[in-house]
């Protein structure tokens, strides 16, 4: 098992009973487990954007599609890469100042935790990442004719839209010829990740999530 796994389960025992949660599996990912704690740990700390999620349901959903996502990354395309300890440490103090010192100590001691606990959580994404960047951090050709099609059918009605003047094509190209970058890789990796999961055995228990 993974450390996170491993930290997983031992949360039940950790938090005392007057504040114990029900706890299950709520996927198996090639033999490795994802708890509802699990999930409901990061979405207490926000290691997901989810803003434009306010369904409580769909919310859960997404952060576990997240952490599958995650491990058959690492199970299928590991690369032996060691996980940068400075990036994880990184992350654990970005994640408690976002909270703020206080907000983020009462999480924590709400999982019956210490903020390092968190690590192995972040040692996964943070890898995770990296080997994301590594297959896709190679630059993506933009061709000018992309450039004006997205200046023209994107940029200029999402501006009038809201009531702005679209700045001429040449002072906005650069910043239109990183957006367009940045969907293209989004779109590779999604497709690359599909393919692994099709690959990765991988069982959903959606009666736990629900929980």
């Amino acid at each position: 098992m993974t450390a996170a796994v491993m930290l997983a389960a031992t949360m039940a025992s950790a938090v005392p009973s007057q504040t114990e949660t029900v706890n299950c599996i709520v996927a198996v990912v090639n033999k490795k487990i994802i708890t509802l704690t699990d999930v409901k740990l990061v979405e207490a700390f926000g290691f997901f954007e989810t803003k434009a999620i306010p369904d409580a349901r769909e919310r859960r959903r997404f952060l576990l599609d997240k952490l599958i996502d995650q491990k058959v990354v690492i199970d299928i395309a590991w690369e032996k890469a060691p996980v940068d300890q400075a990036k994880v440490e990184d992350e654990l103090n970005q994640l408690l100042a976002r909270l703020g010192r206080d907000e983020a100590k009462r999480r924590i001691e709400e999982f019956g935790l210490e903020a390092a606990d968190l690590k192995p959580f972040l040692e996964e994404k943070v890898l995770g990442e990296m080997i994301i960047a590594s297959r896709f951090g190679r630059s993506t050709g933009v061709t000018l004719r992309e450039i004006e099609t997205y200046y023209a059918e994107t940029y200029a009605p999402g501006q009038k839209k809201l009531g702005q003047d679209p700045k001429p094509l040449i002072e906005v190209l650069k910043t239109i010829e990183a957006e367009i970058k940045k969907n293209k890789v989004e779109t590779q990796v999604a497709h690359w990740i599909k393919n692994l999961r099709q690959q990765a055995e991988i069982e959903v228990r959606p009666d736990c999530l629900n929980k």
